[in-house]
């Protein structure tokens, strides 16, 4: 195992997401213990002293390492993560319209901004070992930098994982651990999380919190990255979105850019993009967070039938919304990004450039906005679910 981490000198503690005291500086895979209690969990986020950013423009170029005095670490176990390229895609339908490449990321997937930094407190505390329950991409960026870490990893996964996926897996020398269904997946990890004295990457518990809040840090730096390569600004940020890691992230990122006076104007819209309604059935009044929302879906890095708190603040906070898409829209949108760009996505990260006709035909979205869309992985591993060919989705 390689040496302790440099953390943040900075780092002052955690808060609640509903605020509150400060925390000390520790892990907290159970969320604010208070709104625990209360029966409203919700994640907690670091908490940074004085925090001066350089002069002149965001630093545009170069991996997620740059943004070392801005997270919680200032090293760790690095293979270049951070720095995806944003591309643009030609429409009709919005003012300008880009695409974050997450999946261009070392093991695939947007998972490699989040798994270093927790890979890297799982070293500081001196964990025997990491853990997470996945459906592919997560355990497969876990494995992947616990090893470069020399850690032990451990995957809790469900029968139906995809072949590519338990290849991937073993061959990073993951322990792969097979549950009877997703729900169960926290009921073993949490038996290995208390028993064993694994390190947890992902929640456990229900109802469910975000992940590791060491490494959900690690999100912000799409929307520090997004800042200083959109310099004309972004209105609305669409994103796939299951518990909600990522999208909180980013709208605590353009949130920290905002306080330091980094970005002018209104935060860009967080817009949540489901493969069935959860978020938005709490928007809507329909059903409160810590809900169960019955649903099945092939797109199976989003799917489940929990939310967060974290990614119902993140829309909130931003005035954004939640939208779902079903398998068959986001498989049309898979074929259309592959044929149109050459961009060739996982079913749900496609999902949000199949929402923007609906955002603009529901007013969420107006034709002069100018819209991210984060590709958070690419198709190769996905199984094929949808016969795409056939498909045509009514106007």
């Amino acid at each position: 195992m390689s040496n302790v981490y440099r953390q943040n000198p900075g780092l002052s503690g955690f808060r609640s997401l509903a605020g509150g005291a400060l925390l000390p500086v520790g892990d907290y895979p159970g969320g604010c213990p208070e709104g625990r209690a209360a029966g409203r969990p919700t994640s907690v986020a670091a908490v940074y002293g004085e925090q001066k950013w350089e002069s002149g423009s965001l630093p545009a170029g170069g991996d997620m390492l740059r943004w070392g005095r801005y997270l919680p670490y200032l090293e760790w176990p690095s293979l270049g993560e951070g720095g995806t390229p944003l591309i643009e895609l030609e429409s009709t339908c919005v003012s300008k319209l880009w695409i974050k490449a997450e999946w261009m990321n070392p093991t695939g997937s947007h998972k490699d901004r989040m798994s270093p930094l927790a890979v890297a407190r799982a070293v500081e505390v001196g964990a025997g070992g990491i853990i997470c329950a996945s459906s592919g991409n997560a355990g497969i960026s876990m494995a992947c930098y616990a090893a470069k870490a020399g850690l032990v990893s451990q995957v809790i996964v469900t029968a139906g994982l995809p072949k590519p996926v338990r290849q991937a897996l073993s061959t990073y020398g993951a322990d792969v651990v097979v549950a009877e269904n997703s729900l169960d997946r926290w009921r073993v990890m949490e038996q290995a999380v208390t028993n064993e004295g694994w390190f947890p990457l992902t929640n456990y518990l229900l109802p469910p919190v975000g992940s590791c809040a060491w490494g959900v840090e690690g999100y912000k730096t799409v929307a520090f990255e997004l800042a200083a390569e959109c310099r004309d600004g972004v209105d609305a940020v669409v994103v796939p979105t299951a518990r909600g890691d990522i999208i909180w992230g980013i709208a605590a990122g353009f949130a920290m850019l905002a306080k330091q006076g980094r970005w002018n104007g209104p935060l860009p819209k967080l817009i949540a993009v489901e493969p069935f309604p959860r978020i938005s059935k709490v928007l809507h009044n329909e059903a409160v967070i810590t809900d169960q929302f019955p649903g099945s879906t092939q797109q199976a890095s989003t799917a489940g039938t929990t939310a967060t708190d974290q990614s119902l603040r993140a829309v909130i906070e931003t005035n954004g919304t939640a939208l779902a898409i079903s398998d068959e829209m986001a498989a049309v949108a898979q074929r259309d990004l592959a044929k149109k760009f050459g961009i060739y996505l996982e079913l749900c990260a496609a999902a949000p450039y199949a929402a923007i006709p609906h955002l603009l035909a529901q007013g969420c979205l107006a034709p002069t906005d100018k819209v991210v869309l984060i590709g958070t992985s690419a198709g190769y591993r996905d199984p094929v679910a949808v016969d795409a060919t056939t498909l045509r989705v009514p106007a």
